[in-house]
């Protein structure tokens, strides 16, 4: 059965293969000292001899064009829950810290310097004369009105749960306090992410929710200035920018699922840069002349999530049956096209909290007793959620065969989240999804019944032990003692079933300079220095 099934998985990726290195590892960021002054803003030095020369030969273009896989939802970093909204946040936005590629928080730009009074009190003071990309002032007022914002709006709330609203306050326009409701160790990992974009009241009020959501107020290198729907999201340069103007005036953000596609804009010369590069196309750009991959291991990791509240989903033994039903191995490497690491932790790998667990065997027969024991013995119809990209679709097929195996009927349906959401009245009964989470607590939020989204998770004791597990800072023993005590009850439960840590591949054009890899494709301040050259 395993050798028709493998054959059958083989031409699976046979076909997806017509369809469709520099490494680098990090660690998950450890607490700041107590207190931290940001860096000094430096002016780049002149060139001089050959140098100035060879610049001056050059002709720099006024626009980056960049190529991504997805278009976001919205701009609204109070619901910024995927990569596809961050990465324009990221070149728009602002925080309060900012996660650098060697996995440490450094205190944002925006940011003079903080102090952590005790456990739950953080002093920050921003820098003077700071502005919005509209030229109205920045002050800590907005910040200590868009966290309480945050604490409330529906798909940020578990995340900035620990924001305390009595003690959250600004004593003038540029010192404020975060006062937490216990103690919170990623904070500064959360106030780093796309939810954590500081964003104009003023403009929010004024403009409206809707409205807002499509060009937000904020204070990065960028803003955007219009946005084609399916097509593409143009930005330009801050001019109230509060540190050294971006060096290159336009961005242009193409939105391209097809992985293929994407390499094409790199063969015609149209893309400067090229996200998500997956599969046979890592090939193909190493043989352009003008273009090279930038690759290394990255936070993202691939998972495949059992609603905790769905009828049949709820019952353990039917997902232990499921589980036992896939072969890891087979499913990694033709999902991914061999670019992927099958991942047998519950959390993603480069991750300091990660744990190797036992991997759970595949074993069709077994898998057929615990449906029986379930109470299924001929199998049962279920749906399968996935979002419109390569990586998912061929996952969810290699799924949909290995399911049948036990009779289990598979009908997979690829939608824009948002979509699925609406029309389900957020309910949902499988999913594959990915993280990119950088943060143990912010990758195993997605149990928690306060998160919501996908899995409806609904139990009283995980939800107590993920709390009691932000307490404990980063240097504590008694964090790992909780991550263990975590992972075994996930590993017993199978609540999900992590597959997969997926690189990160960048096609990089070789006119483009001040590219610097980071693992997680959302944080890439420097964006700011790039520079193209015709």
């Amino acid at each position: 059965m395993k050798r028709t099934l493998a054959l059958l998985l083989a031409l699976l990726l046979v076909a997806f293969a017509f369809v469709g290195c520099k490494e680098v590892t990090t660690d998950e960021p450890s607490n700041e000292p107590a207190t931290s002054t940001a860096p000094e803003t430096s002016t780049a030095p002149e060139a001089s001899g050959s140098e100035s020369t060879e610049t001056a030969d050059k002709v720099q273009k006024d626009t980056i064009v960049l190529v991504t896989e997805s278009e976001p939802e919205t701009l609204d970093p109070a619901s910024a829950n995927t990569d596809a909204i961050c990465i324009v946040l990221g070149m728009i936005g602002d925080h309060l810290f900012d996660l650098q590629a060697d996995g440490t928080m450094t205190l944002g730009g925006v940011c003079e310097s903080y102090e952590m009074v005790d456990d739950t009190t953080v002093n920050f003071v921003l820098k003077e004369g700071l502005k919005w990309s509209n030229g109205e002032p920045l002050t800590a007022s907005d910040i200590v009105w868009e966290l309480n914002r945050l604490k409330e709006a529906p798909r940020s709330a578990s995340n900035f749960a620990f924001v305390n609203p009595e003690g959250t306050v600004a004593t003038d326009d540029t010192h404020f306090t975060i006062k937490m409701n216990q103690a919170w160790a990623p904070f500064q990992n959360t106030l780093s992410t796309g939810r954590g974009t500081l964003v104009s009241q003023k403009a929010f009020e004024t403009m409206g929710e809707a409205d807002f959501s499509r060009a937000p107020i904020c204070s990065g290198p960028y803003k955007v200035v219009e946005w084609l729907p399916g097509t593409s999201i143009s930005l330009t340069r801050n001019e109230h920018y509060w540190g050294e103007p971006a060096k290159t005036e336009n961005i242009l953000i193409k939105f391209i699922p097809e992985a293929t596609s994407r390499v094409i804009e790199c063969e015609t010369g149209a893309a400067d840069i090229a996200y998500y590069i997956e599969g046979n196309d890592v090939a193909r750009v190493d043989e352009l002349e003008n273009y090279r991959i930038e690759s290394g291991h990255a936070y993202r990791y691939l998972v495949i999530t059992y609603s905790m509240q769905h009828e049949i989903l709820k019952n353990q033994d039917v997902r232990y049956a499921l589980s036992y039903a896939i072969d890891k191995e087979i499913l990694v490497e033709a999902s991914t096209d061999g670019l992927g690491r099958v991942n047998n932790g519950m959390i993603s790998m480069p991750a300091s909290d990660w744990k190797e667990m036992e991997p759970w065997p595949y074993d069709v027969e077994k898998a057929k007793e615990y449906l029986a024991k379930a109470g299924y013995p001929d199998g049962f119809d279920i749906e399968l959620h996935i979002e419109p990209l390569p990586v998912y679709e061929k996952a969810a097929e290699i799924l949909q065969a290995m399911w049948a195996e036990i009779g289990v009927n598979v009908n997979i349906v690829s939608s824009a989240l948002a979509t699925y959401d609406a029309a389900n009245n957020g309910q949902f009964q499988i999913c594959i999804r990915d993280s990119t989470a950088s943060e143990a607590s912010n990758m195993y939020i997605i149990y928690e019944s306060s998160f919501g989204s996908r899995m409806q998770g609904n139990d009283d004791w995980l939800d107590a032990k993920l709390l009691e597990l932000r307490t404990y800072y980063y240097d504590d023993p008694q964090r790992e003692v909780c991550i263990d005590e975590v992972n075994n009850y996930l590993y017993e439960k199978r609540y999900s079933y992590p597959y997969g840590n997926m690189p990160i591949n960048y096609a990089v054009s070789e006119k483009l300079e001040g590219f610097e890899f980071h693992p997680a494709i959302d944080h890439m301040k420097h964006i700011a220095d790039w520079v193209v050259y015709e």
